[in-house]
């Protein structure tokens, strides 16, 4: 071969790299542009990074493709075997699946190579923010229920009127009370998880039961009242699509409450607002699948109470309707938007730097999906409110798994903590189970843990007076998912694990 020939092979080669390069380019252009229309048009455009390319390739291209359509896809999913004939045909009236691909076939190809091209082989783990240092001032207490050896706590809440703490587990479908004096009692039966406790006013509580823990369309959710003064117990809303939270609030400020209810559903749902606590009547329905917490309060400072809620199920977002009186809400303003990987799982508003707006404390570590993979985005922030309806990230600190968050004063300093639980199992890091923050002043939090905390996962949380001495106290639930959870528990050792872990605020003890 002469030299000249080398040359000329070279320079040719070079050409076809060029030629391939450019190709390449061109379709990942053309990939992304189309992922942005047709992706963007029902949630926040999500970007390859947010996943390693094989979590794509195997489980989030193939439910994107069913969802568009696809019949190949829709038959290797098997989208239709474990669903029952109501679930199927609720799906086939909102035409979630398609019978006919809504994109061609060539051009989701484009998609796929875009994602899969562009998406790195795994995701960068997290690294902690901060060493968090032992808590103080707090004695822990756990809690064990008889014949619960694998816990699914469903509810934790604190009823400080009658200084009880309610218990729900999912498995035994069962409701429990914990007196002041460590009795324990049975409630009333109920057929499926409760998941909030709602003080409606002096002897009368409202139960919240789920339906289904796991994502569902069906219509099994209802909500109980328990009327100590008549002593009755009765059923006083049914068939809701998922219910999760709800609320009693004076919308109109006319004296009579309104009932407020946020409708998780999967791609069912809403918030309802039984007008005047009217159950009889239709609700006046906001938003849309997804909505899994809502607060009320005056945002606009126009003396009217408005509603911000938190929507997941993948158009993850926090919107505002404005009150515009009379029962009238202006529509949908979205405060902030979330890729659909985020796992939105919770919210607060509260004035965390003292300048007397109201900032977003946001959770996001909800992994039962199609991407179950330990994600470096999962974690706690606060948004800060930047006054004219904008919101900017001010504070993050990572944690797998992050379920919830509560805002509290727990040294009662002035100003603003939180504790913050997870669901995840971190074998490196198990401390970071729950997590309290304290307020360092500008935005800086140190971040403390107790032991006992990591001798499970935790699902659910709430604050209160359990003791009756004037402090908060604090509350978190187990929940085993399944066996395959509890048996990493029992790898590591841990033989027992409580029901509830009860943190008690030693604060005003002598």
């Amino acid at each position: 071969m002469s030299f000249r020939y080398f040359l000329c092979l070279l320079y040719f080669w070079g050409i076809l790299a060029s030629v391939k390069a450019f190709a390449q380019k061109d379709e990942v252009t053309q990939g992304k542009t189309l992922a942005e229309t047709y992706c963007g048009a029902c949630h926040a455009f999500p970007s390859p990074e947010l996943l390693p390319k094989e979590i794509w390739k195997a489980h989030v291209l193939p439910q994107m493709a069913a969802y568009m359509g696809f019949q190949e896809a829709q038959d290797s999913l098997a989208i239709w075997e474990k669903r029952s004939p109501e679930e199927i045909q609720i799906l086939k009236n909102l035409n979630v699946y398609p019978a006919e691909a809504i994109i061609g076939a060539d051009d989701f190809q484009k998609i796929s190579n875009y994602y899969f091209l562009e998406a790195p082989e795994i995701l960068a783990a997290q690294k902690l923010k901060a060493i968090p240092i032992p808590l103080e001032g707090f004695e822990a207490k756990n809690l064990f229920i008889e014949g619960i050896q694998s816990p699914m706590t469903s509810m934790v809440a604190i009823n400080e009127s009658r200084a009880e703490l309610l218990i729900s587990d999912a498995n035994a479908k069962q409701l429990y009370a914990k007196t002041i004096t460590d009795e324990l009692f049975t409630l009333p039966s109920i057929e499926s998880p409760v998941v909030q406790f709602i003080p409606k006013s002096p002897g009368v509580f409202d139960f919240m039961t789920i339906g289904s823990i796991a994502p569902s369309d069906l219509s099994q959710g209802a909500l109980y009242e328990l009327d100590l003064n008549s002593g009755t117990w009765n059923q006083i809303l049914e068939n809701l699509s998922r219910p999760v939270y709800g609320i009693w609030k004076d919308l109109e400020k006319d004296g009579k409450p309104d009932f407020l209810l946020c409708n998780y559903g999967h791609h069912v749902g809403n918030i309802s607002i039984y007008k005047d606590g009217d159950f009889q009547s239709e609700p006046l329905t906001l938003g849309g699948a997804g909505a899994r917490k809502l607060e009320v309060l005056d945002l606009n400072q126009d003396g009217k109470l408005d509603i911000i809620a938190l929507f997941a199920q993948g158009n993850e977002r926090i919107s505002v309707f404005y009150n515009q009186g009379n029962g009238n809400f202006s529509p949908e303003q979205i405060l902030l938007r979330f890729s659909p990987v985020m796992g939105s799982s919770y919210f607060e508003m509260h004035d965390f730097n003292q300048d007397g707006l109201l900032d977003i404390l946001y959770t996001n570590g909800d992994n039962w999906d199609y991407s179950a993979v330990n994600k470096p985005y999962h974690g706690f922030r606060i948004f800060e409110n930047k006054g004219n309806e904008q919101f900017e990230e001010s504070w993050f600190y990572p944690q797998y798994g992050a379920a919830k968050a509560m805002a509290l004063d727990y040294d009662q300093d002035g100003d603003l903590d939180f504790v913050s639980i997870a669901f995840y199992d971190d074998l490196e890091n198990p401390n970071n189970q729950f997590l309290l923050f304290e307020n360092q002043g500008n935005m800086i939090f140190q971040a403390r843990y107790i032991p006992e905390a990591s001798l499970a996962k935790w699902l659910t949380l709430d604050l209160g007076d359990l003791d009756s001495d004037g402090d908060l106290d604090i509350v978190f639930g187990a929940y085993n998912h399944n066996f395959r959870e509890f048996s990493k528990l029992l790898i590591q050792g841990i033989k027992e694990v409580p029901s509830v872990l009860i943190l008690e605020n030693q604060k005003n003890d002598d």
